[in-house]
């Protein structure tokens, strides 16, 4: 009999049937939604930290009989300063969410697609993961490691060692849609990605459409409102008015996709009026060296020019500009999707922005971005130094290769995958491994699924049912944050080390493992030499963490860490002189960077257009946005997430409402050349009447998911494919990912 996510339950008695090894487990996760009964053992706050997202807030969770009651935030923590945002404090929903999966399964339907019923069968752990090493072994014999593809981070550490022992070529992530570009940028002007804005201590904050208050991390948004109270000022362009529009001095509604001008337009004052931080941008940065093209280069880019272009007065951009470099403490942050990712000209915005915070002298400095102090916690790497590793050889099949600064950097790209399994390299994947991604986040669903059906085997392991594990040949069903261990280093507000511990607030629920628990069991079976200790025994993933801890001088074991929770060594913060910048640049900050030009990219940034401007066919703009409520894809089914907002709907002006004849809450059909969609209509002054605007995150196809299948639609079935060819063209050399570089057309229905 097939086993479902919908039946599951029923068979909590079935094991004489067959299908329950374990039914205590079933009873076990039924009692998590039971109240604790009048004699238990009093309740306990344990103190750990999130991991919704990457800040990984402080938290402590009260727990009774073993199950958590509450997650609040943690006093004295560096990123969430005592806070959780919502998503943070729902974090119980996700552990308890009645749709997790619960145990390795196996496909009997061979047919796949979203509407295909995959006719489940439980199996062990052990049979799972014996198949899986199976059929990636005669997948590397007969086609080489260029036919497997990881759809995953690089982490954790456990995970990333077995893909390199095995010579896996095609890993990808999302982070062409997120920061990717900017991480490129920063290692070539300034030295690195960092996380850390110094928003508190800043005098001018200068936001290019990016609503950091509501969603982004709480940590910069801790900064904003401190900053504010400290009197600084927040200046915003934006094409919609959003929670940080609100909270900003100034909102200029800048056209979309022209971001770049404004920032090319300021350049264009600080270095013709000569207003630069004269002192750190000599001392600091290569601006003499290469003065003259500078100057030239930046002439054309007049505030007069960028007018025309974005709509931003040019008065104001003068003003604008006068003030920032005059402030003292200025900063332009750039962090992830709206500035780095959504248009074909990011690689150029995320180079001025850059730019603009070197002139303004605040690298490294009060009020500006600056590089972690951090505690350093060795990899498995270090602390068990493996063989070599074998050489990557085969061909990229999203054709990452052909943007070298983003090959060099091994990030991305969803954006180019479909497009190389599809067009590129037909049949070449021939198995796929899923790690905590689905196909929703990838830029065109539809073209992915297509994709997806072409691949013999494919193993996603995650923690709820979602539409990747519906094209899944075998499931493996994963551990979640609130039931792992590890030591995490502050990276966002970080002038001096701070670590915290991540403490299993539970024992893993059912049949649950990490990602660490199935690298080392394959390497067992594929790559033994890389996950055996000289002693002959197996890497131990408690005894890493222990010596992870000791080595980072956290502890003597992470029992003691745990025991702490925090652990920071205070220091004054003591500006950098150098800057870890290439080598050849001297330990200079690079306005004007020769590598670029050396591989056909730009020295300095220039003018590009968005990919697409309305037309005739399609004469409004298309943006999406990731509500404050939601993280991406993987918060609507989490039930409380989910009452708050259950779905999405095209976001339009009254003015285009009326102008089109469309009633609020009326279906309306969204129409792109990629696609179309039908949504309800929801009318907004916040929105520019020339634009829609749709929520991402919605129109889950699976049917295992009983809070979030089914409603809403994909923003992502509107916006084209891209082809790597494409990018290379468009000189977009950091690989940002265009994923609200589209147009469309609305009509009532």
């Amino acid at each position: 009999m097939a086993l479902t996510r919908r039946n599951l339950l029923k068979y909590s008695g079935a094991a004489g049937a067959g299908l329950m090894t374990a039914p205590a487990a079933l009873a076990a996760f039924d009692e998590h939604f039971k109240p604790a009964s009048g004699a238990s053992a009093d309740a306990a706050k344990v103190v750990s930290c999130c991991g919704v997202c990457s800040p990984a807030c402080g938290l402590q969770a009260t727990v009774k009989d073993g199950v958590v009651q509450f997650i609040e935030g943690l006093p004295g923590d560096a990123h969430g300063d005592g806070h959780l945002c919502g998503k943070g404090a729902a974090g119980a929903g996700f552990l308890y969410d009645p749709d997790r999966l619960k145990y390795p399964m196996k496909r009997t339907n061979p047919n796949k697609g979203f509407n295909e019923d995959p006719g489940w069968v439980r199996i062990t752990w052990t049979e799972a993961l014996d198949t899986i090493a199976l059929q990636m072994k005669n997948t590397i014999a007969q086609s080489g490691a260029e036919a497997c593809l990881f759809v995953t981070l690089p982490s954790p550490d456990l995970f990333a060692r077995f893909m390199s022992a095995m010579g896996i070529v095609n890993r990808v992530d999302h982070r062409d849609e997120c920061f990717q570009s900017d991480t490129v940028i920063q290692k070539y002007t300034t030295g690195g990605k960092s996380w850390c804005n110094d928003f508190e201590n800043s005098k001018y904050i200068l936001l290019f459409g990016w609503d950091i208050v509501a969603k982004a991390k709480l940590v910069y948004a801790n900064g904003v409102v401190k900053a504010r109270s400290n009197g600084a000022k927040v200046v915003h362009f934006s094409p919609t008015y959003s929670a940080t529009s609100r909270m900003s001095n100034e909102w200029f509604n800048i056209n979309p996709g022209t971001d770049l001008a404004v920032a090319l337009a300021m350049i264009n004052v600080i270095v013709g009026e000569s207003i630069y931080n004269k002192d750190f941008v000599d001392k600091y940065s290569n601006f003499t060296q290469y003065e003259s093209e500078i100057r030239a280069h930046f002439q054309q880019y007049t505030p007069e020019w960028a007018e025309k272009e974005s709509g931003v007065p040019a008065n104001d951009i003068r003003r604008i500009t006068r003030e920032f470099a005059g402030s003292g403490a200025s900063i332009a942050p750039a962090h992830k999707k709206t500035l780095c990712a959504n248009y074909m000209n990011a690689s150029q915005l995320v180079h001025a922005i850059s730019i603009l915070n070197i002139l303004a002298g605040t690298i490294d400095r009060p009020g500006g971005r600056y590089f972690a102090r951090t505690h350093a916690i060795p990899g498995v790497d270090a602390v068990y130094p493996p063989p070599a590793y074998p050489a990557k050889q085969g061909r990229r099949v999203d054709g990452r290769d052909k943007l070298p600064f983003v090959n060099e950097i091994d990030q991305g790209m969803f954006s180019t995958l479909a497009d190389g399994m599809l067009n590129k390299f037909p049949g070449m994947i021939k198995f796929a491994f899923w790690n905590a991604y689905t196909i929703l986040a990838l830029p065109n669903p539809k073209t992915m699924e297509e994709a997806m059906r072409q691949v013999n085997f494919t193993v996603v392991m995650d923690f709820i049912p979602t539409d990747t594990v519906s094209m899944a040949d075998i499931v493996l069903p994963s551990a979640m944050y609130l039931e792992l261990n590890d030591a995490v280093a502050r990276d966002y507000n970080a002038k001096f080390p701070q670590s915290i511990a991540r403490t299993a607030i539970t024992n893993p629920i059912f049949e649950t493992k990490s990602a660490g628990y199935v690298a080392i069991e394959l390497g067992k079976r594929l790559c033994p030499d890389y996950f055996k200790l000289s002693d002959g025994s197996w890497i131990n993933p408690n005894t890493l963490l222990d010596e992870k801890v000791k080595r980072a001088g956290l502890g003597t074991d992470f029992a003691d860490f745990k025991a702490k929770g925090i652990v920071q060594n205070p220091a004054a913060f003591t500006p950098r002189t150098t800057f870890a910048t290439p080598a050849d640049a001297g330990g200079k900050c690079q306005i004007y960077v020769p590598h670029f030009a050396a591989k056909g990219a730009e020295a300095l940034p220039k003018w590009h257009t968005k990919r697409e401007i309305p037309n005739p066919d399609f004469p409004l703009y298309y943006i999406t946005f990731i509500p404050a409520i939601h993280k991406r894809n993987t918060t609507e089914n989490n039930r409380i997430l989910n009452e708050i907002m259950p779905t999405n709907h095209a976001i339009i002006n009254p003015a285009l409402a009326s102008k089109m004849g469309i009633r609020e809450g009326q279906s309306v059909l969204v129409r792109s050349r990629a696609g179309q969609i039908e949504l309800p209509a929801h009318l907004s002054q916040t929105v520019r009447p020339d634009a829609v605007l749709v929520a991402h995150g919605f129109g889950h196809a699976s049917r295992y998911l009983g809070a979030a299948g089914g409603k809403g639609v994909r923003d992502g079935d509107l916006i084209p494919n891209a082809a790597i060819e494409e990018f290379v063209a468009a000189g977009n050399y950091a690989g940002a990912s265009c994923i609200m570089d589209a147009v469309c057309s609305i009509e009532p229905l």
